[in-house]
């Protein structure tokens, strides 16, 4: 090795290691050493659960009847059971029998070990029955038990069991690899309904006056799809073909079930023919909940949602439930029919819910809503890419499986599979789907599964496409240019990928989509795409008007195009395809004194067809100046049929402080039909009328709205004053009795007026033990802004005994961020210095080995 190379060597050393832990850090919980499936002893065949409920002492008295076969010698069994008390547990020969021994067992931590009577062979069936007490339980199931603070709350207890949370409310193996049938016995109140998975096999007086509702699930699913929901519920009853389909909400509710709920037998009409798969279960019902810790969870024919799905027909025009109510139902296929075997694997869970959700919105509103919803997808897992981590679809290196519930596994991998589709083509996409999904029915799969799905069914090898975007993370970044050569008739279309690549993130090779339209005709070239640089010829009678990459944006990327202002103003007066004119508008909005963007973007504002063009060019407008773009934003605001562009006008508007801005946005706060248009006004009032606006914001903070949006607006509008008679107001608020969603609200606002105020702390603090998640993340994040280095104890404190990991992660960077703040300056300065020193002794080092070099 030559002194050169061992000098290059150490010096590429000295620059990596600050990058590997960087790169170390851009894994996120994603650094652990890779799992394997969990190995398992024996197959659970069955579960039998009674459960008697005592919802005054918020307690549940159990039986787990287990039926399993040992797939090798056992002489014990091991169990997951966390958090009860478990009273005895009993052997019966076989099912059905009545002859049961009682066996030894011991608990630790969250493990149930039995010690059998002994030794049993792969050939037996066993039958356990575990007498066992939840007391006050904290996760698995859950009691809400109505304190007053929220007037539309009822009685009621449900479950929620994924990704590893069935052993806190019954024993068994808590893993996805290990599909069961079910039974469920609840016996609640007389006046209670209980829901739970299969069909409702009886429904019988119990001694007491109560009554018991035993459920039975004869097609298989995993444990932590089993659940039970009870309280005082009404029904929405439908069908779709011979299916029943019921949907329960909280007693008084009714009239907003239709809203949300009406096309939920279209839906299953609609994946029964995509799939090539008919609804595999006997009934579907849905049941909204309160206080629940999720949107929804897809448990076999019995979807929990959150009563939030519910709302009224103002908030229907910004807030439709479509969207999840979709994909907890495509679950019913993708999760529950087949299910991953790992959570390594959730995205053959989650990514495929995600996108049949947005084939269903397609499906429903057209081609463009379709298109516009994963433009939505990949923006929001870029976020999370840019912001958090980046990592492989497919890892098993998670911490904790909840770590895998991401953007990755959602709104990422959704774009995957719609790319699948795009270099299979729809034909063969679809045939592949429904192989797997035939192939796959009430089984438990990995990524491999698919891929030899597609295989076998049309007989295409796509390795490289699972390779690089299951097993790499990251996505291209595609830098295109063109020149027209008249003299050859020849168009060069140059293609850049940008991204750095290293060992996560590949140089990747994809067909792409080029769109050439020329004065008669638009023509769509396909290419691939696999090099650093690359470019591509196209012989065309004369030169096109513009280019577009990547038209109908079938490519997950970040993408930079150079063209002149004419081609853009073209391309968004007159592309088809809206993807394009939304590249359009943004390409525009960086040329912000131009007289000719600012008309394009105001033409596109006022009369394009679809809304969300519009709404981005109302946006856009913000960026530039005068009387005919103030005159199309107060025109959008007051005028377009689409609350979405409303919403966007009124808050480019915050930018235009003359007169009759204040005048328009009062109006629209009178008069908008939409909340969250209406708390937008609010917001830009204060910009552009601070000094006049208080009544409009005391007035509004009376305002109802669905999360009290309106509120929250008018809240921290005042909290922007500064005054001191705001901090009393909103401390009176958060003190006060009003219901909570109404206290909450304000959180924010208050603790912008923290600084230098305990008494702020001190009001917020008790908002950490709201038995409400969404109560207790507004009082994390409130905290963390406050400033207040006191409020770090509080937050540790609530970390100890915080069971959601989300919560847990907002702890963690509330403190941070707080202990960040509060860096004393010395502090600061002994940092600096050290920085310093370290810094001179890297440069001598690199000196030194210059001139170790040199001579």
């Amino acid at each position: 090795m030559t002194r050169f190379f061992r000098c290059a060597c150490l010096l590429a050393l000295l620059v990596a290691a600050p990058l590997m832990a960087m790169g170390a850090e851009r894994r996120g919980p994603f650094n652990e050493p890779p799992q394997s499936v969990r190995s398992r002893d024996f197959d659970q065949q069955h579960i039998r659960l009674e459960l008697d409920f005592d919802f005054q002492r918020r307690r549940v008295d159990g039986r787990a009847v287990i039926t399993l076969a040992p797939l090798v010698p056992l002489d014990e069994i091991r169990l997951d059971a966390a958090d009860m008390q478990i009273d005895r547990v009993m052997l019966r020969d076989g099912p059905g029998r009545n002859d049961p021994r009682e066996l030894q067992f011991a608990t630790q931590g969250d493990e149930l070990t039995v010690v059998l009577d002994r030794r049993y062979e792969p050939a037996a069936t066993l039958t356990l029955a575990i007498d066992y007490r939840l007391i006050e339980p904290q996760r698995g199931i859950h009691f809400v038990i109505p304190d007053g603070s929220d007037p539309r709350e009822r009685t009621m207890a449900w479950t929620h069991s994924e990704p590893i949370a069935a052993r806190y409310w019954f024993p068994s193996f808590d893993s996805p690899n290990d599909r069961i049938t079910s039974e469920v016995l609840a016996t609640v109140p007389e006046d209670f309904v209980v829901v739970s998975n299969g069909k409702l096999k009886s429904k019988e007086k119990a001694s007491d006056g109560r009554r018991t509702w035993h459920f039975v699930q004869e097609k298989s699913h995993v444990t932590y799809l089993v659940s039970v929901v009870a309280g005082r519920f009404e029904a929405l009853s439908q069908e779709w073909e011979d299916v029943p389909v019921v949907s329960y909400v909280p007693k008084g509710r009714l009239n907003e079930a239709r809203r949300s709920f009406d096309k939920t037998p279209e839906m299953i009409g609609f994946f029964s023919e995509q799939t090539g798969y008919r609804y595999p279960w006997p009934g579907y019902t849905q049941i909204c909940v309160d206080r629940y810790v999720a949107g929804g969870m897809e448990h076999t024919t019995a979807t929990t949602l959150t009563s939030d799905t519910l709302h009224d027909a103002r908030a229907h025009l910004d807030h439709q439930s479509d969207g999840l109510v979709s994909h907890e139902l495509a679950h019913q296929w993708y999760g529950d029919l087949i299910t991953c075997k790992d959570f390594g694997e959730l995205w053959l869970n989650e990514s495929f819910a995600t996108y049949f959700a947005t084939l269903w919105i397609e499906h429903d509103r057209g081609a463009d809503e379709g298109l516009w919803r994963r433009y939505g997808e990949a923006e929001s897992y870029f976020a999370e890419d840019k912001d958090r981590y980046r990592r492989p679809i497919v890892t098993y290196g998670y911490e904790h499986p909840r770590d895998m519930f991401d953007r990755h596994s959602y709104p990422k991998g959704a774009r995957v599979l719609h790319m699948l589709r795009f270099v299979l083509g729809e034909e063969r996409f679809w045939r592949a789907i429904r192989h797997y999904t035939r192939e796959h029915a009430f089984g438990t799969v990995e990524t491999a599964d698919l891929r030899i799905a597609i295989e076998e069914s049309t007989g295409q090898g796509l390795n490289w496409f699972f390779r690089e975007w299951l097993e790499h993370g990251g996505h291209p970044e595609y830098e295109v240019s063109y020149r027209w050569d008249e003299a050859e008739k020849m168009l060069r279309v140059e293609v850049k990928q940008t991204q750095e690549v290293d060992e996560l993130t590949p140089l990747f090779r994809m067909p792409v989509e080029i769109e050439l339209v020329l004065p008669d005709e638009t023509l769509i070239r396909r290419v691939e795409v696999s090099k650093r640089e690359e470019t591509f010829h196209f012989g065309l009678p004369e030169r096109p008007r513009w280019v577009c990459f990547d038209p109908r944006d079938w490519v997950l990327k970040k993408l930079v195009t150079h063209k002149s202002k004419q081609e853009w103003v073209a391309q968004l007066a007159e592309d088809e395809n809206v993807i394009c004119r939304v590249r359009a508008v943004h390409a525009l909005a960086e040329l912000a004194k131009d007289g000719d963007a600012e008309a394009a973007l105001g033409r596109a504002a006022r009369e394009d067809p679809f809304w969300a063009v519009r709404g981005e060019a109302a946006e856009a407008l913000s960026k530039f100046r005068g009387d005919e773009v103030r005159a199309t934003l107060l025109r959008l605001a007051r005028d377009d049929p689409k609350s979405d562009v409303r919403r966007a006008a009124v808050e480019s508007l915050g930018r235009f402080p003359e007169k009759e801005t204040p005048k328009a946005l009062r109006e629209v706060i009178r008069k908008d039909r939409s909340y969250e248009t209406v708390a937008a006004a609010l917001r830009s009032l204060v910009k552009v009328d601070k000094d006049g606006c208080r009544n409009d914001l005391t007035a509004a903070l009376k305002r109802p709205s669905r999360h009290e949006v309106i509120r929250k607006a008018a809240a921290e509008g005042l909290a922007a004053s500064g005054d001191a008679k705001v901090v009393e107001r909103l401390l009176a608020i958060l003190r006060g009795d009003e219901p909570i969603g109404r206290r909450a609200a304000v959180l924010g606002a208050a603790a912008k007026l923290a600084e230098g105020r305990t008494e702020v702390t001190d009001a917020i603090a008790p908002y950490l033990d709201d038995p409400r998640h969404w109560v207790r993340r507004a009082a994390v994040e409130a905290l963390g802004a406050t400033g207040d280095a006191a409020a770090v104890d509080l937050l540790l404190k609530r970390r100890d005994i915080e069971t959601s990991r989300r919560t847990q992660r907002m702890i963690d960077k509330a403190v941070e961020k707080l202990r960040e703040r509060n860096v004393p300056v010395q502090e600061i300065r002994k940092q600096l210095d050290e920085l310093k020193q370290e810094n001179r002794r890297l440069r001598e080092r690199v000196e030194r080995l210059e001139g170790q070099e040199r001579g």
